[in-house]
């Protein structure tokens, strides 16, 4: 009896349990990663195709760039699962990519077939064995992601691609018109390395530009160590060239990626300028041919004013021994930290070569500065300041 009733009371429990498992709401599953590409996508299709609006069709969407960064997310986690999938397997680590990209391209121009071709969402894989990179783009913004061949699995005779890094967004002021991804001489020990190079512009006028390098070693920690940061302007007509008086500060060098040494070249706003131009430039030369990367030098469009315009830089920031630095004397030094102001515009410089490697320069615009620059071992100094 007692066997009996047990028996029931246990039927019982498990009737119950069942009941239960079969009423219990069932977990929506999660998007793939396309899914959620094609969400992006249509979250920016009714906004304007470039950043500036200038055909004036559509209304920004909120967060556009949060938007765009999930676009690219989305590619990338895409990517690496095509990377990684044994369908594919009797493919190259490229075909695969390129096809997942090739895929995601197909989606945009159906979704944004109302923008320009040149504004929808496009990318590119490029070969840096063992890794891969994708750059990116969509509307005026470019980005990279860096894949690399982590780990073998012996076993199932599969490769396993990771997402081992990807673009700091080294100006995030403005989108990125441009991101050109550069191999460079790898090492004695072959560390991959590459430039990223970006161009960056506003709506009108100058444009920026940024030059990342990065070095991964496999063997160390699975990551990107950057070991080349500068960042810079260009004015519309800076082209490397002659001083002339139309334009007197001409860029200089140009941007060279190949073999040992790299030339990175670039120019800055400063105290000295007369417009929306960058009047200073510079190229810095890098030595790209041990394990580690190392700095050699850095030559200026116009030396002969370097020491005016670094003076005021660190006058400015009263930081008197980085003033001295570019003064014949202390008393110019201590005289420039008293009185420059915060806010210094040329409007118009004036430069008259006063002999044998001197220099008389004046400019101003509420201010009017007066410098006596000289050439002095090798190098210009300021050798006399006023200000009137």
């Amino acid at each position: 009896m007692a066997k009996t009733i047990f028996a029931a009371i246990f039927s019982l429990l498990l009737a119950s349990a069942s009941a239960q498992e079969t009423t219990l709401p069932e977990m929506p599953s999660k998007p793939s990663h396309v899914e959620e590409f094609r969400q992006s996508i249509q979250k920016l299709a009714p906004g304007p195709s470039d950043f500036c609006n200038w055909n004036g069709i559509g209304v920004e969407v909120p967060e556009a760039k949060d938007v765009e960064s999930r676009i690219f997310d989305h590619a990338a986690a895409f990517i690496e699962e095509e990377l990684n999938t044994l369908a594919g397997a009797k493919q190259s680590p490229h075909e695969r990519a390129s096809g997942a990209l090739l895929k995601l391209e197909k989606l945009s121009a159906e979704l944004l077939a109302a923008w320009p071709e040149d504004r929808r969402f496009h990318g590119e894989i490029i070969d840096l064995p063992p890794a891969l990179i994708a750059t990116m783009r969509i509307r005026d913004r470019g980005t990279f992601t860096f894949f690399a061949l982590t780990e073998e699995i012996v076993s199932a005779h599969a490769e396993v691609w990771t997402e081992v890094g990807q673009e700091s967004d080294p100006l995030n002021d403005w989108p990125p018109n441009l991101v050109d991804i550069r191999p460079l001489h790898r090492g004695p020990s072959g560390y991959v390395r590459f430039l990223a190079a970006y161009q960056y512009s506003g709506c009108a006028g100058s444009f920026g530009v940024a030059y990342d390098a990065y070095q991964w070693n496999p063997d160390s920690i699975a990551s990107l160590n950057q070991v080349i940061k500068q960042s810079g302007s260009f004015g519309l007509d800076q082209v490397p060239a002659k001083p002339t008086a139309k334009n007197p500060f001409p860029s200089i060098g140009k941007l060279q990626t190949e073999g040992p040494l790299i030339t990175l070249p670039y120019c800055w706003f400063s105290a000295i300028d007369t417009w929306d131009n960058p009047s200073m430039c510079a190229v810095d030369t890098y030595d790209v041919s041990g394990d580690t990367v190392k700095f050699r030098s850095r030559a200026f469009n116009r030396p002969d004013l370097v020491p005016i315009v670094k003076a005021i830089e660190h006058a400015v920031a009263h930081d008197y021994p980085a003033t001295l630095a570019y003064c014949a004397s202390a008393d110019i030094a201590r005289r420039l930290v008293r009185d420059v102001v915060p806010y210094n515009f040329a409007d118009d410089l004036r430069v008259t070569r006063t002999g044998e490697g001197r220099e008389h320069v004046e400019f101003g615009f509420d201010v009017d500065y007066r410098f006596d620059v000289q050439k002095i071992g090798g190098r210009w100094v300021i050798v006399a300041f006023r200000d009137e």
